[in-house]
């Protein structure tokens, strides 16, 4: 009697370096995404600041100066630190890129 040979049932079989590496890829293509919200966000920000800018200064010329520029000015502040934020998640893009082609 010959017994036949079993063949491994490889659908239970996860390979820790394929998924390893399948997370590593998801993590990137996460945070590309996040990246282009933030751009998206810092085109909104930018019509906000102008549009402030033509309200304030046109519709509320009555009320004090500091007042006026107070809300145009907030939002350049966003504008700034969202700046800063997109260009440190872009080099940190470019290192996980790195790191994933290695």
């Amino acid at each position: 009697m010959i017994l036949q040979r079993r063949r491994p049932d490889r659908r239970r079989f996860k390979s820790s370096i394929r998924y390893t590496a399948k997370r590593k890829r998801e993590y990137f293509y996460s945070s590309i995404t996040v990246l282009l919200v933030k751009i998206i966000l810092l085109g909104f920000l930018f019509v906000l600041l102008k549009t402030s800018i033509v309200v304030f200064s046109a519709k509320f010329k009555d009320n004090s100066q500091y007042l006026r520029y107070s809300l145009p000015l907030l939002i350049l502040i966003m504008i700034v630190a969202l700046i800063y934020y997109i260009l440190k998640n872009i080099k940190g893009l470019r290192e996980e890129y790195k790191n994933l082609h290695e």
